[in-house]
């Protein structure tokens, strides 16, 4: 099968940056020949903060995280511009759905510009040897990411490392994307710096990756790698391996698990130190790009009878299943005020739609809590892609795969489950009795939407089906039942790029 491809030709957007005026606050001018500008440490700089602004556009809105509606953990109405949610959620996706094209454009312009980025930072002999090492391990750790969410929802995909794009480009399978982004990991993470220093490093929270957000993706590179399509077991001890250099030297990146699991989503926390990696947003910059705003909050997660959009809440049964405590708590509202008033206040059960919905991207820059008010359509919402809490979980599931749930993998678990306000797990369990409990925890830990999807972890341990058999009655009815032995609706249909 061969994927059509239309990708932006030339994109780098050149910042300018102050800290007064925030980060990502950029001066775009247009398309620049490579011949031209990657000389100094000024261009790798201008070029880095361009790819993390692209990479920025994959998500600032809904549109490709459609593509993880299947999970049992989210859900949305079926109506209107939802139909394109809907049909993932209800297994009835078609190439042409209008949703998933957001991410599909977007990792491959992220790829485009760090594959020139990397093409050319060797010929940047104006910058120390350092300089260019740096900007080339953005280069690379930003590539691998791409490509680990575009095949991990797509499954083979076209293989890109050259600046140029061809249309007829052949998909690739998953064993040969997965050997790339192994690869440039490694190099990223001899290549990266541990700090950053400047804008990159707002309140003591490294804003580009650094060494260790890339041995945490690594490890869950291996991670996923263990499970379908690879399906190779070895790969377990070699996720445990790199999850626990990033435990043993967190203090290096200033990782942490934040002690109030509701602090990690506050508008006071946009800069925390449970990031391994994230997107940041600056809606306030003057002339911001599109890329420098988001949607994912508030007015995306907020019901309508508060003035937002419906674009996702909480499936009923997931949410029943949800272990009470302050987690729960801060994931799901549990007050509504109808109209925006709070003399009005309802549960769940009082809006249209009769679900609970997502707090994780409400409270941002412009949402009034006393009248859960959004005053303004976009935002500057921190999306952490890569969180602390997943570094412990991968370590929890990958050491007790590889050899067996040792004291290590419970303290692991037991870390996030103590600041979600649960007990400790029951000690003594078998190899896959702990790893579906590490499984049901990353659930509940990354509800609502986060780029640790459920869905993706559904996939790999291939239980979509199982996980869908659970559906509440009052869910929009399934058009097609996914299958856990044939794996029928585990990847996204390839999109029609025009």
């Amino acid at each position: 099968m061969k994927k059509y491809l239309v990708i932006i030709s030339a994109i780098l957007l050149v910042s300018v940056i102050s800290c007064k005026k925030g980060f990502l606050e950029e001066d775009p001018k247009g398309s620049i020949l490579p011949q031209t500008f990657y000389k100094s440490s000024e261009d790798l700089n201008q070029a880095t903060l361009g790819i993390a602004m692209i990479f920025n556009g994959a998500w600032n809105q809904t549109g490709g995280l459609a593509t993880t509606y299947g999970s049992d953990d989210v859900t949305v109405f079926r109506g209107g511009n939802k139909l394109g949610f809907s049909d993932f959620d209800s297994f009835q996706a078609n190439s042409s759905n209008d949703r998933m094209t957001n991410w599909w454009n977007y990792f491959y312009k992220t790829i485009k510009s760090s594959n020139s980025l990397i093409q050319n930072y060797p010929g940047a002999t104006e910058a120390t040897p350092t300089e260019r090492n740096n900007a080339a391990g953005v280069a690379y750790f930003y590539r691998a990411i791409s490509y680990f969410f575009l095949t991990r929802t797509w499954g083979a995909v076209p293989l890109i490392t050259e600046p140029s794009i061809e249309n007829n480009r052949p998909n690739v399978q998953p064993q040969e994307i997965y050997t790339l982004i192994v690869s440039d990991l490694q190099k990223a993470e001899t290549m990266l710096p541990d700090n950053w220093t400047g804008v990159r490093n707002q309140n003591g929270v490294n804003i580009q990756p650094t060494r260790g957000s890339a041995k945490a993706l690594l490890a869950n590179v291996y991670l996923t790698m263990a499970g379908w399509p690879l399906k190779q077991s070895d790969k377990y001890a070699l996720a445990a391996v790199k999850a626990k250099e990033v435990m043993d030297n967190k203090a290096t990146w200033g990782f942490q698990l934040l002690p109030n699991f509701a602090d990690v989503f506050a508008k006071e926390g946009k800069f925390n130190h449970e990031a391994v990696f994230g997107c940041y947003y600056n809606n306030q910059a003057p002339g911001s790009a599109w890329e420098n705003g988001s949607q994912m909050g508030p007015l995306t997660t907020m019901a309508g009878e508060e003035g937002g959009w419906d674009e996702v809440y909480g499936e009923i049964s997931f949410y029943n299943n949800f272990p009470a405590g302050p987690r729960k708590e801060a994931t799901y509202q549990s007050v509504y005020y109808l109209n925006n008033n709070p003399n009005t206040a309802v549960n769940y059960m009082g809006l249209l739609h009769k679900h609970p919905y997502f707090m994780k991207y409400i409270d941002d820059i412009s949402y009034d809590k006393a009248t859960h008010k959004a005053n303004d359509w976009w935002g500057s919402h921190t999306i952490f892609i890569i969180r602390y809490a997943e570094v412990l979980l991968t370590y929890a599931e990958a050491k007790a795969m590889s050899s067996a749930p040792d004291q290590s993998a419970y303290d692991a678990i037991n870390a996030v489950r103590t600041r979600a306000g649960l007990a400790n797990l029951t000690p003594g369990l078998p190899q896959m009795a702990f790893r579906d409990a590490v499984i049901a925890e990353r659930g509940w830990e990354f509800a609502g939407l986060e780029p640790a999807s459920r869905w993706f972890d559904l996939i790999r341990t291939e239980t979509v089906g199982k996980a869908n058999s659970n559906r509440d009655v009052s869910e929009v009815a399934l058009a097609a039942v996914p299958n856990d032995a044939s794996h029928t609706f585990y990847w996204a249909p390839l999109p029609v790029v025009k």
